[in-house]
């Protein structure tokens, strides 16, 4: 871990991208933890059956995230990686707002399949930047600090928004965490490190 903080610290561009992915990842941490109790919250009296709800949710999630690797797949190597980066976050930030608020089955499914798109858009540049900058020898020690500090991160909000959601509701949590990420995204346009990868 100390090698590969030594590492990004001299790194201007794995080292903002890293923090972003700190703050604008926490969204994942409290969907992964509150998707549940925002299935039967919003969806408990739907004929359906929350549990079935959720697992669509989820499996929604997963179509876009499988769809959105082929698509970045296929016209990524055209577009510049941070302003791919920053479009994912915001987007994905913004999907999960609009599937917290929208309180309709049909587009919750719709933003869940959109926000596993866009979580391709930001993680397949992001993996891409720290494959080419930094050394072979060193990728063990700085993709396993960065994994420690953003999954770090990731756990703690799933702590944080089952208590969040137990004080002011599971609609909000979910709506404030995609705020933070769309926020956490459009600030990569400040940081030239970020927007010009």
């Amino acid at each position: 871990l100390k090698a590969g903080w030594h590492f990004l610290r001299h790194e201007p561009t794995l080292l903002a991208n890293t923090l972003q992915a700190t703050a604008a990842q926490l969204t994942v941490g409290v969907l992964i933890a509150l998707t549940p109790a925002f299935a039967l919250t919003v969806f408990g009296d739907d004929q359906l059956g929350w549990k079935a709800i959720y697992a669509f949710i989820e499996t929604s999630q997963s179509v876009g995230s499988l769809i959105g690797g082929f698509l970045v797949g296929l016209v990524g190597t055209r577009l510049a990686k941070g302003r791919m980066i920053i479009g994912g976050y915001t987007t994905f930030g913004l999907l999960v707002t609009l599937f917290a608020l929208s309180g309709n089955l049909g587009l919750v499914y719709g933003f869940a399949f959109g926000a596993g798109i866009a979580n391709m858009v930001f993680l397949i540049p992001s993996q891409t930047l720290f494959q080419q900058r930094t050394p072979p020898e060193l990728m063990g020690r700085v993709v396993g600090f960065r994994f420690a500090l953003v999954f770090g991160a990731m756990t703690l909000a799933m702590a944080a928004g089952g208590l969040l959601a137990a004080a002011v509701g599971v609609t909000t949590v979910i709506a404030a965490a995609g705020l933070i990420t769309m926020v956490a995204g459009l600030t990569g346009l400040l940081v030239p490190a970020v927007r010009d990868a």
